[in-house]
């Protein structure tokens, strides 16, 4: 009933918004800018380049409708309760209520005008001045692209109804070309390097002419100059002409880049440049402004960089030095300037705003001084939480944590914490709290490899390494089966290049341990309803939701003595796939991983929404620790500290594509194919490290673990598998301000390709004839971007289900009843 009346309030909104005139807010004589059209010789054009440079624009629109300004016409600018031009109304008001009351209402009464303005758009008035201005941006946008004879007017068309729409004419006769291309540079040693690499110029014989092309080429000029010692060159000293007497479609470009002028005792005189070294490289590591004309009183010296410190040197400079890719007696580099910063910012143990400046010297050579002012020591941290899931209905967290700066003098940070819940699990009424799950986490962060041996030569100081080891410890009770889960690792990180990272995990051991198994058939009650079916048929009785009596009914089951496998082989495989589904779950298991991960993204920067992005990873589970371990003569299987090892080797391939159709728009494609195998002393995977499909962040259409394997249909609790394929496509746009929205479609399945019994055919994957089974969901979000994270509701639809047993798979479940509403932080992919 609520979802009834929820619809039809949000149908009338919307009939009431869509009823508002758009020139409500217009003023009289005045046009509303409906739609700008560009005609480039005498064809219609969409081109994003050239719309980019019209002044004014109409407003913004959503799925054709310009839900912004109708949203604006809901308030009014001129806006004065009415009962406030009314003296006897708002003296009737106080009578029956007290003032204070009638002014609230009033205030209320703004505050709602006030919130229509401020969200909503003004109606965008047709300007003749900022026309102008777009005609004269589109004649200057040609000339750049060598169309000198460019002829651009336009035809503004008023309707009668307040709206206006604008022609923009353009005929843009013939192109011009590059025809030769030559150099006149002054200074011998630019000279040589700019012959060493014209072949990588931007300005080529034959092409068309583009001013772009010479604002790129100027700056490969800088980039080229300043990473091969040229300290003073910049911008707006190489310079491009073009032959303008001559009457051909071909021009002649000459570039000239003149002597470096240098200002001396108030005159002014030419030098050609030259190429500059650095001398020294000063780091000032507790560098202050309150204390920035004190001599320092602790300095050391390790390979040409000199240290200082107000007060006692608390960095070890040999751990230091790692982070600083400028190098005394080498020549000047931007790059290493720019490299150098980027690092010292990840070690997290100074201010981001890290100053870097260069002293020339009589000899002409520079002195570099770098300024470091640290962060504190120790911080302190304590966050709270109140969340809910199926296995713990309602939960209080709460958590501390410690983190600890250069703990061993060579920027090293050291992070531990510690966080505990409280939570009502509804299995003992007689106290609110009866479950509790604690866990305890550190970890060391090195900004340098830590490996026996030299490992430089392959990850250079540039690459920026990193080592992390990792502890943590988590403990429940009266939580699910009470886990224990001891995780521990080191693992190492470098980037090659700005595009491509690297992750390589020496290793990672998981100890898992469940100390409350005689609680499975509690938590996983469809196993129970299971087997209680088959008890009504096998001994025609119910059976009692009892962890020992359901244990004596499947040993009573596999007693070769009652013949059931004979005589009921139906019930005698669900008893069987139960039972083996049980003894996966409940397993204590060790898994000693190692894994390598290659992660590539040419995203430029944050703004950048034309990017794409790979990761492989490849992961191997007990494949080196089982070389060290015997069989057991008890279980036949390796095992360590009592455990058996798990054996599994890991693929997964990821591909993310995000095509930009604007600034606020964009649609997004991600793939992810994922297998895992196991061999020698493991029949399955560990249920912790197994797929599962669904989720805010997958296929959205299901709750995780809901969906798969394969076309199965099944009421378990937990779903999981072997092989998982998802695929994704979002489009997503502004609405208004703060608020976006996305529609989606994910595609994907979970299947198993073990030798386990728990999955039956329809769960196997069987080949390409197994992509029928993939899942397909559809939906829509409403996203608000807090500039620091993206609050995400996401309602997912099943759209085609595998699993159904009709002939029709298709939208038989397409309804608000059976969406599924998912509330996440951030994007999704």
């Amino acid at each position: 009933m609520l979802n009834y009346f929820a619809k039809i309030i949000v149908f009338i909104l919307f009939l009431i918004i869509i009823s508002c005139d758009a020139t409500k807010r217009v003023p009289d004589g005045k046009y509303l800018l409906e739609k700008n059209k560009v005609i480039v010789n005498d064809k219609k054009t969409l081109k994003k380049e050239v719309i980019s440079f019209l002044r004014q624009k109409p407003n913004q629109k959503v799925l054709g409708f310009p839900f912004s300004l109708h949203l604006y016409n809901l308030g009014n600018p001129d806006f004065k309760v009415r009962f406030k031009k009314l003296p006897k109304k708002e003296k009737k008001l106080t009578n029956f209520f007290s003032e204070k009351q009638v002014n609230a209402l009033a205030k209320s009464y703004t505050g709602i005008n006030g919130w229509f303005l401020k969200n909503g758009n003004p109606p965008v008035i047709s300007d003749s001045i900022q026309i102008k201005k777009s005609v004269n941006s589109l004649y200057k946008y040609y000339i750049s692209k060598g169309f000198f004879d460019v002829n651009v007017t336009y035809k503004e068309h008023k309707k009668d109804n307040k709206r206006s729409i604008v022609d923009y004419l353009i005929t843009t006769k013939d192109q011009y070309f590059i025809d030769t291309i030559t150099a006149s540079i002054h200074s011998p040693v630019l000279d040589s390097i700019y012959n060493s690499t014209k072949e990588k110029s931007f300005i080529i014989k034959g092409n068309s002419i583009d001013y772009k092309n010479f604002e790129k080429e100027e700056n490969r000029l800088i980039e080229l100059y300043r990473n091969s010692g040229i300290y003073h060159f910049g911008r707006n000293i190489a310079g491009f002409w073009i032959d303008s007497l001559s009457a051909s479609q071909d021009k002649n470009i000459l570039l000239k880049i003149p002597n470096r002028i240098v200002e001396e005792n108030d005159s002014l005189y030419s030098t050609p440049f030259k190429i500059q070294k650095i001398k020294k490289v000063n780091i000032f590591t507790d560098f202050s402004f309150n204390t920035k004309n004190q001599k320092p009183k602790d300095s050391v010296t390790y390979k040409g960089y000199t240290f200082y410190a107000n007060k006692k040197l608390k960095y070890n400079p040999k751990y230091l030095a790692n982070a600083i890719i400028i190098q005394p007696d080498s020549i000047y580099k931007d790059k290493e300037r720019d490299l150098t910063r980027k690092h010292l910012r990840e070690l997290q143990n100074f201010r981001p705003s890290i100053d870097i400046k260069y002293q020339e010297n009589g000899d002409k050579s520079l002195t570099t001084n770098i300024y470091l002012t640290p962060l504190k020591k120790h911080t302190l941290g304590f966050d709270t939480e109140i969340y809910s899931s199926n296995i713990k209905p309602l939960g209080i967290l709460g958590k501390f944590s410690w983190l600890n700066r250069n703990i061993f003098k060579g920027a090293e940070i050291l992070e531990m914490s510690f966080q505990g819940s409280f939570l009502n699990t509804s299995k003992d009424d007689s106290k609110f709290f009866n479950a509790w799950e604690i866990g305890i986490s550190s970890t060391l962060k090195i900004p340098r490899i830590l490996f026996p041996g030299n490992t430089s030569k392959f990850i250079p100081k540039r690459m920026t390494p990193k080592t992390n080891i990792g502890l943590s410890i988590n403990l429940q009770r009266n939580i699910g089966l009470d886990r224990q889960n001891i995780t521990g690792g080191i693992d190492y990180t470098w980037q090659s290049l700005s595009t491509t990272n690297h992750k390589f995990e020496l290793l990672n051991v998981q100890y898992i341990n469940n100390e409350n198994i005689e609680n499975y058939f509690n938590i996983f009650n469809s196993e129970y309803e299971k087997l209680n079916v088959v008890s009504g048929i096998l001994e025609n009785s119910e059976l009692q939701l009892d962890n020992t009596a359901i244990l004596g009914f499947i040993e009573r089951v596999f007693n070769p003595v009652n013949n059931f496998e004979i005589t009921n082989p139906e019930e005698f495989l669900e008893v069987q796939k139960v039972d083996e589904r049980r003894n996966i779950l409940i397993e204590d298991v060790l898994v000693p991983v190692i894994s390598y991960a290659y992660n590539y993204n040419n995203r430029e920067n944050f703004n950048d929404n034309n990017f794409s992005a790979f990761t492989g990873r490849i992961i191997s589970s007990g494949s080196v620790t089982s070389l060290f371990v015997k069989e057991t003569a008890e279980s036949g299987r390796k095992e360590l500290f009592g455990l058996p090892i798990a054996q599994y080797l890991k693929t997964e391939i990821e591909y993310k594509k995000y095509w930009g159709i604007n600034s606020n728009t964009s649609l997004v494609y991600r793939g992810f194919i994922g297998a895992a195998i196991p061999f020698g002393n493991s029949d399955d995977i560990p249920f912790s490290r197994s797929y599962r499909a669904g989720g805010s962040n997958d296929i959205r259409a299901w709750k995780t673990f809901d969906l798969g394997p394969g076309s199965e249909f099944n009421t378990l609790e937990f779903n999981t598998g072997s092989l998982k394929l998802t695929t994704n496509l979002e489009y997503r746009f502004k609405v208004i301000n703060s608020i976006y929205s996305a529609f989606f479609i994910d595609a994907g399945n979970i299947w198993d390709i073990t030798n386990s019994t728990v999955t039956n055919s329809k769960g196997k994957f069987n080949g390409f004839s197994s992509l029928k089974d993939i899942a397909i969901g559809s939906g829509f979000g409403i996203r608000y971007d807090f500039s620091f994270l993206v609050f995400r509701f996401d309602t997912g639809f099943k759209t085609y289900e595998p699993y159904l047993s009709s002939t029709n798979k298709w939208f038989q479940n397409y309804n608000f009843g059976n969406a599924v509403f998912n509330i996440g932080i951030n994007y999704p992919f």
